[in-house]
C-alpha cells in the first residue's frame, strides 16, 4: 500500500463521519443500485438458468470436505452441519489476514497460508473442497495453488451476489467483481435467485442455495408466552442503515432493543440465539449492506426462527420462497408497517408464539446447512 493510499484512507476515517458518512454511504449506493437494476433488466430477456447441477462424481462416497474461509461464523455455524455430513477439515484463514495485512496484498496472504497449510498436511486428500471467500481474498495464483495440489470438485459460494457480483467499481475494498472468479470453481452457490441467471448467462456452473442454520440444544420456542425479556430486540452489528431505522423507531415509541457491536450500553453477542428465544419480536433488517432499500436474505432470516423466535423482517420476495408469510414469520415494507404489526402483535403474545412454533418446525425440517450441502452433494454425484 502506497504512502498516498495510506493518506487517503487516514483522510477518509477522519472525515466521513456522522451525516457525512451517511451522505456519502446514500450516494455510493444510489450508484450501484441503479448499476445493479440496470444489468437485471438488460438481460431480463434471456432464458430461465435451469436446476440441473454437473456430474462432477458418479456415486463416490464423500469421505472429508476441506473447508477453505476466513472464518467468521464458520466455524460454529457450517462445519458442525458439514460434520453431521462427513469429517471435515478446516483451514482458516482469518488468523493470518488479522496479523495486518495490507488491501492489496491480501491474496499474496491467503495463497501463502495455502501453501503453508499444503506443506503441513501432505496426507489431505478431500473429496471436496468448499472455498469461501469475497473477492478482495482471491486471485489467479491462490486458485492454481489450489489445483496444483488437488484435483477434487472446487466449490464456492457468495452471500453477498446483489453488491458484489458485478463491477461495480464504488467501494476501495474490491469486494467486487465475483463474476471475475467464478469461473475458477466447479460449482459456485449463489444466495440470491436473480443473480443465478447471470451466472448462467455467463456459463458459469451455479445453484441456488440460500443461507442454513445449525440448530442448537437449546433452541425452540419458549412455553411460556409471556416469558421474554424484551417486547422488540434487534441483534447485530450497528450499521448506518441500521441506526437509521432504530432510531426512527424509537422515536415513535417503540421500545426496541439493538444489542450487538457498537450500539451504546452493548457489546458483540456470542450467543445470539438466546436473545431471539428471549424476545416476544425479533426484528430484522433485510437490507444489503449498506443499502436502505436493496433486500437480500440473511443468515438471520434462517437462525432466528431457527432458534424459535417470531421473527419481523424486511419484506424480500424470496423470503416467501421458503416461509408462509404471516404464519411462520412476519415481515413490513415501511416503518409505518412494521409499527402496526409491532402494535398488533405486542397485544397478542401468544399468536407470537404460534409463528415461533410454525417457524421452527420449518426450519429443522427444511432450512439446516446440512440438508442445503446434502441436495448439492447429492446433486453433484456424491454418495451422502
Amino acid at each position: 500500500m502506497t504512502v498516498f493510499t495510506r493518506f487517503k484512507r487516514f483522510v477518509a476515517r477522519l472525515v466521513l463521519r456522522g451525516r457525512i458518512l451517511d451522505f456519502w454511504l446514500r450516494r455510493k449506493m444510489r450508484r450501484l443500485e441503479r448499476h445493479y437494476l440496470s444489468e437485471l433488466v438488460r438481460g431480463s430477456r434471456g432464458k430461465a438458468s435451469g436446476d440441473a447441477l454437473p456430474a462432477l462424481k458418479r456415486g463416490e462416497p464423500l469421505r472429508r470436505i476441506l473447508v477453505i474461509s476466513d472464518v467468521q461464523w464458520e466455524h460454529k455455524e457450517l462445519v458442525p452441519e458439514l460434520e453431521k455430513i462427513c469429517p471435515v477439515t478446516l483451514l482458516n484463514l482469518h488468523p493470518a489476514m488479522e496479523d495486518g495485512a495490507a488491501s492489496d496484498g491480501r491474496p499474496k496472504v491467503v495463497r501463502d497460508s495455502m501453501s503453508d497449510f499444503i506443506r503441513v498436511n501432505t496426507a489431505l486428500e478431500p473429496e471436496v473442497i468448499f472455498f469461501y471467500a469475497r473477492s478482495a481474498l482471491l486471485s489467479e495464483e491462490v486458485f492454481d495453488t489450489v489445483r496444483r495440489r488437488w484435483s477434487c470438485p472446487l466449490l464456492g459460494m457468495n452471500l453477498d451476489d446483489k453488491i458484489e457480483f458485478l463491477n461495480y467499481g464504488q467501494f476501495s475494498d474490491i469486494n467486487d467483481n465475483y463474476q471475475r472468479w467464478a469461473r475458477h470453481f466447479d460449482l459456485n452457490l449463489s444466495n440470491v435467485r436473480a443473480v443465478v441467471d447471470w451466472y448462467s448467462d455467463r456459463g458459469l456452473p451455479v445453484c441456488y442455495v440460500p443461507e442454513g442454520y445449525h440448530p442448537k440444544p437449546e433452541s425452540r420456542p419458549p412455553d411460556d408466552a409471556n416469558a421474554f425479556d424484551y417486547e422488540i430486540a434487534f441483534v447485530g452489528r450497528r450499521r448506518v442503515e441500521r441506526e437509521l431505522l432504530i432510531n426512527q423507531l424509537r422515536k415513535l415509541g417503540v421500545p426496541v432493543e439493538p444489542i450487538g457491536f457498537g450500539w451504546p450500553n452493548s457489546k458483540g453477542v456470542d450467543h445470539p440465539e438466546a436473545i431471539y428465544r428471549r424476545s416476544m419480536i425479533s426484528l430484522g433488517i433485510g437490507f444489503a449492506s449498506p443499502s436502505q432499500s436493496l433486500t437480500t436474505l440473511k443468515a438471520r432470516d434462517f437462525e432466528c426462527p431457527g432458534a424459535g423466535a417470531c421473527y419481523l423482517t424486511t419484506f424480500n420476495w424470496e423470503l416467501a420462497m421458503h416461509y408462509e408469510i404471516g404464519k411462520e414469520i412476519l415481515c413490513y415494507r415501511s416503518v409505518e408497517e412494521l409499527v402496526e404489526l409491532f402494535s398488533f402483535y405486542r397485544r397478542r403474545p401468544e399468536a407470537c408464539q404460534s409463528i415461533a412454533q410454525a417457524a421452527y418446525r420449518r426450519c429443522l425440517a427444511e432450512h439446516t446447512w446440512e440438508k442445503r450441502f446434502r441436495k448439492v452433494l447429492r446433486g453433484i454425484g456424491f454418495a451422502c
